[in-house]
């Protein structure tokens, strides 16, 4: 008898194939069939980002991501992934809604008690559930959203006559160039380690929602970014802090071993890959070059922190934008004789 790998028994080659289907790569995107974004996310990894990016905004921020979550499905779903017509129609729709959830990693809902069990962050898959329930029978909701345990929670909602506009499209389209392939195992993990997935728009919503708000940075600590808006930086700084406090090796002795280095980390992702890298000084300074950049303030705050673990130093973050490319910059932020 041949002889089988046992880590070929662990992948979900149902799942892997449905990505296939659903989904395409290119240039360190991950890409839905409309052309939208979406991210690779370790459970853990959100939670602890999550943690960190409160902390910096000073402000309990859960109905802010649970309203992100909840405009960002909304918009996903004008695809009609939940329409159904005819004979069992509500039926249909809900089969749908679980395999919806079963594919991105979401957990799983029970639309009789609404309520859901997930690896994710509670307000925001409340959020996401919320708008599949409003498609779904057509109506407007007020929502809460009480946490019955770690990773499960209840929803309560009453029917709203408030009149809503349909949520708008944030952010660019892009076309994949290939098929998504990814080896993902029983329990939407990789190499053991639990993952979803979720939309880069969620976390362009969460930074327009933090207008008004002013993060907790010292001067020192802010003189380190942009001079960009309060959301964006709290977003940066939770993404770089995250990466300073992973366990992530990052190694990177020149432009080559840079752009190496973010095609593995932030393209395997889905948060995209540098068109080029240069350096710009002889301590440790490099200019990357983006063509697609979903979410510029967590790609920034990464590179931040990969500076950071490279280099050991602080490191100053220079961005600029145009419809064309994204270049930032890092390098030391004192004067080095």
């Amino acid at each position: 008898m041949p002889l089988i790998d046992e880590s070929e028994l662990k992948l979900d080659s149902g799942l892997m194939q449905t990505l296939k289907e659903n989904f395409g790569f290119s240039k360190g995107l991950i890409i839905d069939s409309s052309g939208n974004s979406w991210q690779l996310w370790r459970c853990d990894e959100i939670d602890a980002w999550w943690r960190l990016f409160e902390e910096t905004i000073d402000a309990p921020m859960g109905r802010k991501l649970a309203n992100a979550g909840c405009d960002e499905e909304e918009f996903l779903l004008q695809n009609g992934q939940l329409d159904f017509v005819g004979l069992f129609s509500r039926k249909k729709a809900f089969r749908a809604m679980k395999s919806r959830w079963l594919m991105h990693g979401w957990g799983e809902p029970d639309v009789k008690s609404n309520s859901f069990i997930t690896r994710s962050l509670n307000p925001l898959i409340a959020g996401v559930m919320q708008a599949q329930l409003e498609r779904i029978n057509g109506e407007r909701y007020r929502m809460r959203w009480e946490q019955k345990s770690y990773g499960s929670c209840f929803l309560s909602l009453e029917k709203s006559n408030n009149t809503i506009p349909d949520s708008k499209k944030i952010g660019s389209q892009y076309k994949p160039d290939e098929g998504l392939n990814i080896e993902v195992e029983y329990g939407w993990k990789i190499d053991g380690v639990e993952y979803h997935m979720l939309a880069s728009g969620i976390f362009m919503r969460l930074q327009g929602f933090c207008g008004g708000l002013t993060a907790n940075l010292s001067d020192d600590d802010r003189s380190c970014w942009p001079d960009l808006d309060d959301g964006f930086i709290s977003i940066a700084n939770a993404s770089k802090e995250l990466f300073i406090n992973g366990e992530e090796i990052f190694l990177a002795a020149d432009e080559d071993g840079w752009k190496e280095s973010c095609n593995s980390i932030l393209g395997s992702r889905g948060l995209g890959s540098p068109l080029s890298v240069s350096s710009i000084d002889d301590n440790g300074g490099v200019q990357l070059i983006f063509k697609n950049l979903p979410t510029p303030s967590i790609v920034t705050g990464m590179l931040a922190g990969m500076w950071v673990r490279c280099e050991g130093r602080p490191v100053k973050v220079s961005l600029e934008c145009d419809d064309d490319q994204t270049i930032i910059t890092l390098q030391c932020k004192y004067e080095i004789g």
